[in-house]
């Protein structure tokens, strides 16, 4: 493992750890880049023909705590991100957060729900940089990203709230006890 990843995925086990405890805050504002917008309300359908694709939207009661996240992992992975790969990055965990949306929609879910669902990609995307197999486009057309691409079969994937509280607390064990 390089260092420039090790680094990163001592600050993702730090920074997962915090969430564990419950102790994570919120943006200011609501996060918006990459093609990536984090919102708590639908966004307006656009009438224009715009050059530039719509972002890719995630609609949560949460959207100050998952802009918080977002920024959290944008500080940790930016010396690994570029022009071409932060597409991807931001947008999957935008379609991690969506789906994690969309699987318990009506019911009640906390904001750290939420952000385990995203942090567990960010520990995904980590590994496959790892063995040199994180997969994006050159060119993200219409806001389409690899990801996007991908069969649901061919995922990891988010596993529900349960199981990724224990993979979490199953990774703290094995932080304490190593």
């Amino acid at each position: 493992m390089n260092d420039a990843l090790g680094t990163i995925r001592g600050k993702l086990s730090t920074l997962s750890t915090e969430i564990l405890a419950g102790r994570f805050d919120h943006a200011s504002q609501a996060w918006g880049g990459a093609d990536v917008a984090i919102t708590d309300r639908p966004p307006k359908p656009s009438s224009a023909d715009d050059f530039y694709p719509e972002p890719r939207y995630v609609v949560t009661k949460h959207a100050l705590e998952l802009s918080w996240l977002f920024e959290s992992l944008r500080d940790i992975f930016s010396p690994v991100l570029d022009g071409a790969t932060k597409i991807e990055f931001y947008g999957r965990l935008a379609n991690a957060a969506n789906h994690y949306v969309a699987r318990f929609a009506g019911q009640a879910r906390t904001a750290q729900d939420l952000l385990f669902a995203v942090a567990h990609e960010a520990f995904a995307i980590l590994d496959e940089m790892e063995d040199g197999e994180f997969h994006f486009l050159l060119v993200a057309v219409g806001n389409t990203i690899w990801d996007d691409l991908v069969d649901e079969a061919e995922r990891s994937g988010y596993l529900g709230p349960e199981a990724t509280r224990r993979f979490f607390e199953d990774m703290e064990k094995r932080h304490h006890d190593a």
